[in-house]
């Protein structure tokens, strides 16, 4: 039987491995460090989810305004569409700025 290999997994388990080579060079050690408290821990959490939900605002303005992209006809009929499982995916190659 041939091992199937999920593309998306392995592109976040590259990212996971890219941030943590970049956390030890940055930080000089790794997340098996044992001088934080739990809460201290916590609240390093706390912070990246604060900036996540500023990075999400962020976006959502984009949308909102007159930034956003649209999906013209012509980049309709020109995208890639891939059918699996009933659903259709969909890759853009020319979206519009509007």
């Amino acid at each position: 039987m041939e091992k199937k290999i999920d593309s998306v997994v392995e592109q976040v388990k590259n990212n996971f491995d890219s941030r943590s080579r970049t956390g030890i060079e940055k930080y000089g050690t790794t997340l098996d460090r044992d001088d934080l408290t739990f809460i201290q821990w916590l609240t390093h959490l706390q912070e990246e989810l604060m900036d996540a939900t500023l990075y999400i605002e962020k976006l959502k303005s984009e949308v909102e305004n007159d930034n956003r992209y649209v999906i013209t006809k012509e980049s309709w009929e020109s995208a890639e569409k891939i059918t699996h499982e009933g659903f259709v995916y969909v890759k853009f190659n020319d979206l519009k700025r509007i």
